[in-house]
């Protein structure tokens, strides 16, 4: 089930452990609150870079895109140096490295060039093998930690690299298809039975191996990636097998410290396969206590590219000041929350068009922000804190540092290292909600209320904005309620349902999202909703004509007018 076609709701059942993950749990202590960085940041990049615009391949355009996203990660591991165009976006971004000074000048090469200067930065090759699409996952990860270059059977004779075969040396590179895997997870297994020391520990990844593009960070940091299939895809591919895919993977990641980043996306295949889908693979990953950072394909974002270049950047960030706002005692208040930017997919692409849409700015709202990005894109976070108008307010999200299951994170471990891992998120959200400078909260779902203190206690929080769209508990009754002497506003609405890619379908969207606002609407005046826009907002005039069509009664206002029109009411004052 994807969060981001509002399909929210209860698992079929909760992932359990298996006898053999139960015996080696992981109790050492969690080494996330002793770096500077919850994530792998990179050197500030080169003053000159390198450019290929991957839209010019023609033949055998996917083999040569992983093999220049791994490459990329090589060569940026100690500088970075080579940035690879995947769309549109990628050329905003690289003018804005420009405009800010990170950059000077760019030298645009042909594939011939690139490789040319950057095949000697390698020393050999691990070639994939098209019948076991783990062995790209497996792949990638000998590129990390070999400085190898990865290349699928159709184009591995075009470089002259080693790949363990005569006449070259047997132990340097090694064509994959040797060695016969019949199932995905025994690529997994021979990996890890023979290189997991030599991987990092700072984070995880489950990735797509259809996905070219993200692979550069996770080569350059040598970070672990896996991937689930589903069911489905176990019926139709024969390498596939959930089953054991999924426990290797919960064992893999119980093995690694708590509170780490989860890189990638386990769903929403870009390939032949669908994956385990975002439900079962973020409950799996918050069991586990690591924190999802959406940086794969979902929805209509694509994976990010060029991760390496934008994580060596720096920047500040400092939210617009809210003007005052004066309590009307008859008015219905309300703020708009527009969801999914804790992914950097989202951050990187259709964030992007919705600030530079001309509409943007005619209404108040609350833009949902991933803390992570403050590592991996401080130069993207940065052109919206600056470009941000007057009524654009950037809330925390979902939930805290990273994307989790509230209710079941670090459901793994046994207690008190489930609590001791739980304080330690709660320190580390902390720190990161004061570096995008927020003093909202955007949550997931309906949690205990226990769990929901917890939450609510993040330092530096003033207000909590409640679920990925209408639960079936929200009521009249719990819209707005206080936790820990906070307001916590539920979702009002759940959202059209439907993709919003036509006229017609926008316009829907903006009839069924009034009528929701309007008929959840409590008669007690004033009052204080919070309004869910998730991935069918897809232009700026949908949210101005939902204000316009609310009518006079009621007034859009910033998440963090809300709170303080909240104070108001009951004669309190926030902080």
């Amino acid at each position: 089930m994807n969060r981001r076609e509002f399909s929210i709701g209860t698992a079929a059942g909760a992932l359990a452990l298996s006898s053999r993950a139960s015996k080696i749990i992981a109790e050492t202590a969690s080494a996330s609150t002793l770096r500077t960085s919850i994530c792998p940041k990179s050197p500030p990049p080169a003053r000159k870079l390198a450019l290929f615009d991957l839209r010019e391949l023609t033949s055998h355009a996917t083999d040569f895109r992983l093999t220049l996203h791994c490459l990329q990660g090589i060569v940026n591991r100690r500088q970075p140096r080579l940035y690879l165009i995947e769309d549109h976006y990628d050329e905003l971004w690289l003018d804005w490295l420009r405009e800010r000074g990170d950059i000077d000048t760019v030298e645009t090469l042909e594939i011939g060039s690139i490789f040319a200067r950057f095949l000697p930065e390698v020393g050999s090759m691990f070639i994939t093998d098209p019948a076991i699409p783990a062995s790209v996952n497996v792949a990638t990860m000998l590129a990390g930690i070999e400085s190898s270059l990865v290349a699928s059977p159709a184009i591995a004779d075009q470089f002259n690299l080693s790949a363990g075969a005569y006449p070259d040396d047997n132990k340097v590179g090694y064509d994959l298809r040797r060695l016969h895997w019949k199932k995905d997870v025994e690529a997994y297994r021979w990996f890890f039975s023979r290189y997991e020391s030599r991987l990092s520990h700072a984070a995880v990844a489950m990735l797509d191996p259809a996905t070219a593009a993200v692979r550069d960070y996770l080569v350059a940091f040598k970070i672990p990636v896996v991937w689930i299939s589903s069911n489905e895809d176990a019926s139709k591919n024969p390498q596939a097998d959930q089953e054991a895919e999924l426990n290797f993977a919960r064992e893999l990641f119980l093995r690694w410290p708590a509170n780490i980043p989860c890189f990638g996306w386990p769903g929403n295949g870009v390939g032949a396969e669908e994956g385990i889908g975002e439900w079962d693979g973020i409950l799996l990953a918050s069991q586990c206590g690591k924190f999802e950072v959406c940086s794969g394909y979902d929805g209509y974002s694509p994976t990010v590219s060029n991760l390496t270049v934008h994580s060596g950047t720096q920047a500040t960030l400092k939210q617009k000041s809210a003007a005052p706002i004066h309590l009307e005692s008859g008015k219905v208040y309300f703020t708009f929350a527009r969801s999914d930017g804790d992914g950097l997919n989202f951050l990187r692409h259709y964030y992007r068009k919705l600030f530079d849409d001309p509409k943007h700015g005619s209404v108040p709202l609350g833009w949902q922000v991933g803390a992570t990005a403050s590592d991996t894109m401080p130069d993207i976070l940065d052109y919206y804190y600056r470009h941000g108008r007057s009524g654009d307010c950037f809330m925390n999200a979902l939930t805290g540092v990273g994307y989790i299951h509230e209710d079941s994170f670090a459901d793994a471990y046994p207690e008190p290292r489930r609590k001791e891992i739980l304080e330690e998120y709660l320190a580390i959200s902390g720190r990161y909600r004061a570096r995008i400078d927020a003093t909202t909260l955007s949550t997931f779902a309906e949690m205990s209320p226990e769990r929901l203190e917890k939450m609510a206690s993040i330092s530096g929080i003033e207000g909590i904005f409640a679920n990925y769209g209408r639960t079936h508990a929200t009521t009249a009754d719990n819209l707005l309620t206080t936790v820990g002497g906070k307001p916590m506003f539920r979702s009002v609405n759940a959202g059209p349902g439907e993709r919003t890619f036509t006229f017609e379908g926008r316009r829907q969207a903006v009839a069924t999202t009034v009528h929701q606002i309007q008929e959840g609407t409590p008669a007690t005046r004033p009052f204080f909703l919070h309004v869910f826009l998730a991935n069918w907002l897809i232009t700026m005039d949908m949210v101005e004509d939902i204000a316009r069509e609310l009518g006079p009664e009621y007034v859009a206002v910033r998440p963090d007018q809300l709170v303080a029109l909240f104070h108001q009411s009951i004669g309190t004052h926030a902080g």
